[in-house]
């Protein structure tokens, strides 16, 4: 078999798992198909990169993600329901700035590192609410015009 077949099964294995459309148990079932398939890739060479490759699979379906605290879930609610929002321009920055209040209240719920992530949240909705400043605020010191 040539590592581009092998690579092409991998592929359908990462996608499935990416999209859930593949439960863990049978995530394991096609690792160990294509733990089959390792051997037969040739040249030497390919089939040592199929192996590394597989171990990377295995090694991020064996990852084990700390719990969600319900506090962060909330705040992550709050940061995509912000990031999705449509409108004006002026109405998207008073939404993201208002999601952005939301989850500095989430945070300031909690204590030390989870109290942190919580807050990190909130810099990608300032870095969005710069760039919509940049593109439509003339009197903005970046401003480059409209993009669309």
């Amino acid at each position: 078999m040539d590592y581009a077949a092998y690579k092409a099964a991998e592929k359908r294995l990462s996608e499935a798992v990416m999209e859930r459309a593949i439960t863990k148990e049978n995530a394991w079932i096609e690792v160990d198909r294509l733990r089959t398939m390792v051997p037969t890739v040739e040249p030497a060479a390919d089939r040592e990169r199929a192996e590394r490759s597989l171990k990377s699979i295995e090694r991020a379906l064996s990852y084990k993600a700390p719990p969600m605290s319900d506090e962060m879930a909330a705040a992550i609610r709050v940061q995509s329901q912000a990031f999705l929002s449509k409108g004006t321009p002026d109405e998207r920055i008073q939404l993201l700035e208002t999601a952005m209040t939301e989850i500095s209240r989430i945070a300031d719920s909690l204590e030390g590192a989870e109290a942190s992530r919580v807050r990190h949240l909130n810099e990608p909705l300032a870095l969005d609410i710069e760039t919509i400043r940049i593109h439509n605020d003339p009197t903005h010191p970046g401003y480059r015009g409209r993009t669309e």
